[in-house]
């Protein structure tokens, strides 16, 4: 089947202290992947874009001189019992307890400014946004000009840490032959707990969020806490092997859904139903994406506004315009800042 590979710098992209990137985009049929490896050097930080490429700025780029070995950043998933998935970095999350490592150059830029470390932010989006496993009649399976890419945000509130993933589409293809439109802003988010007795930059998922149809009459966004944790769907990364959150967007119009009988028990009503994931298909990978991802930083400091660096040009993370898709036109969907900046917790 034809993959379609955005034209994008990856090294622009999730270079998270200098990660290997492996990555295909959003063609037809092709399975979308953006996932580093376990174990990186720290020669390179950051998510390049408006901001600056994360090498400086900030509260700077290096621990003190202290040290004498170069700093390897390790990241890995994991699930425990709570039921929660478990992201093990070690990086100090925030830029204080980075700048203080007995280390040499570890990756402690700020750019955007949150006291949050930059790397830490890219590790969290690279491996905590979801896979999406589309339905077999998604039309943009055999849709050649299809895009897909997500755009992130990651900053601290109060003791947890707030993960945003707007999970763009190039088109929403409507429903019944209707409401078709350029572009298509979803999203889910996730609140992090610290786990400070493991690590500096370990964390569990406290609370997750999907959204479908956000902000219509049909909203069926829903909040996943404590024992309702247990519903959501793990599966092995693609190129780690290590768990990853996966989601069902449904068929056409992508609206998210944490399991197939959440999303087809939604609705009876024509029109109205939705169809989530594979069924019948002899190799469901291939309906599985993992587009590659932006951290568009803060709004008064952002690491990425212009979004035709995950291949959607015209559109901005920051400005109040609908995003487009890249396709331009009038009324399209939702802003993208609307996607980063609302907290759903």
């Amino acid at each position: 089947m034809l993959r379609r590979t955005l034209p994008v710098a990856l090294a622009s992209l999730l270079a998270c202290g200098g990660e290997s990137v492996t990555s295909s985009s959003g063609g037809s049929g092709g399975t979308t992947t953006s996932s580093t490896t376990s174990t990186t050097t720290s020669s390179t930080t950051g998510v390049g874009g408006a901001g600056g490429d994360g090498g400086g700025g900030g509260a700077g780029a290096s621990a003190g001189a202290g040290g004498s070995a170069p700093f390897v950043l390790e990241v890995h998933t994991e699930l425990d019992a709570t039921p929660g998935l478990v992201l093990r970095v070690n990086l100090p999350i925030d830029v204080a307890a980075c700048l203080a490592l007995p280390v040499v150059d570890a990756p402690c830029a700020d750019v955007d400014g949150d006291g949050l470390t930059d790397a830490w932010e890219d590790a969290a989006l690279d491996r905590l946004r979801p896979i999406q496993r589309l339905d077999e009649a998604e039309p943009l399976v055999s849709d050649p000009g299809a895009v897909l890419a997500d755009v992130g945000r990651v900053a601290p509130s109060g003791a947890f840490v707030h993960v945003f993933v707007m999970l763009g589409y190039a088109r929403d293809y409507g429903s019944c032959g209707f409401t078709a439109h350029n572009g298509d802003s979803e999203r889910v988010a996730l609140e992090l707990e610290r786990l400070l007795a493991d690590g500096p930059g370990d964390v569990r998922v406290r609370q997750a969020y999907t959204a479908a149809h956000e902000g219509t009459v049909s909203d069926h966004g829903r909040v996943f806490a404590g024992a309702d944790r247990i519903l959501l769907v793990h599966d092995a990364d693609p190129v780690v092997g290590e768990p990853r959150w996966v989601v069902y967007p449904s068929a056409a119009k992508h609206g998210t859904y944490a399991t197939i009988d959440i999303c087809e028990n939604i609705s009876f009503l024509p029109c109205f139903d939705e169809d989530c994931a594979p069924d019948n298909v002899p190799n469901p990978a291939d309906f599985d994406r993992l587009p590659v991802v932006a951290n568009a930083g803060e709004e008064a400091a952002p690491r990425v506004t212009d979004l035709a660096v995950v291949g959607f040009p015209g559109d901005d993370a920051w400005a109040a315009q609908d995003c487009c898709g890249g396709l331009g036109g009038g009324t399209c969907s939702a802003a993208v800042r609307d996607k980063l900046l609302v907290s759903p917790f």
